[in-house]
């Protein structure tokens, strides 16, 4: 599930780029607000088919566009976090990134708990 979902969120991350449009501009056409975008791009915030099919119509993309994985270089281009960097494995990507799933969902937590500062 959460391939799929980096996988969606890097192409968002990709296409608003090709579109020449920012997460906060994006955002604001959908009345999502830009922190929510970013958590989308970060896979780190779960849609329902609607929603997806929202983002997906606001892009002019079919849906199945958004779930197809692009090449390394592209998504490397466009910023996204996951392809700073070679892996020995695919395996290993997967249980890194997995690895900062959790540990960014923890801080979040901690942030919303009032246990760390928000920056």
């Amino acid at each position: 599930m959460k391939e799929k979902s980096r996988v969606f969120g890097n192409n968002l991350r990709f296409y608003l780029g090709k579109k020449g449009m920012q997460p906060k501009e994006f955002a604001e056409k959908l009345g999502y607000p830009e922190y929510e975008v970013q958590k989308m791009m970060d896979a780190r915030l779960f849609l329902d088919r609607q929603e997806q099919e929202q983002i997906a119509e606001a892009l002019d993309l079919p849906l199945d566009t958004l779930y197809q994985a692009l090449e390394d270089q592209l998504y490397e281009n466009a910023g996204c976090f996951e392809c700073r960097g070679e892996f020995s494995t695919s395996e290993n990507k997967k249980i890194i990134l997995d690895l900062f799933d959790v540990y960014c969902d923890v801080q979040e937590v901690l942030v919303e708990e009032g246990l760390k500062p928000s920056t």
